[in-house]
């Protein structure tokens, strides 16, 4: 099975959310004085924006921002070797 390079970059915008709400759910478990709540509750957010569009009628506002952590990172490896593995 031979998919596409947007299907691989779709595999992975859905691991990494997925990971990194397991994440924040194992965050919320183990609670805030627990050695693992730092490793589990930190992560990388590489954002754009807001890019702001003025059109005299109308204005409009882009941006995003990702926030990726260590089982997000885990997810996208993941899909990975699932994806090479499947083609």
């Amino acid at each position: 099975m031979k998919s596409g390079f947007w299907f691989f970059v779709f595999l992975l915008l859905v691991s990494a959310l997925i990971g990194s709400a397991v994440g924040e759910i194992i965050s919320v478990l183990v609670g805030q004085q627990s050695a693992f709540y730092q490793f589990f509750s930190t992560a990388a957010a590489p954002s754009f924006g807001p890019a702001e569009f003025d059109l005299i009628l109308t204005r409009i506002t882009f941006g995003i921002k990702i926030n990726l952590n260590l089982m997000a990172l885990v997810g996208m490896i993941v899909a990975t070797i699932c994806y090479l593995r499947a083609s």
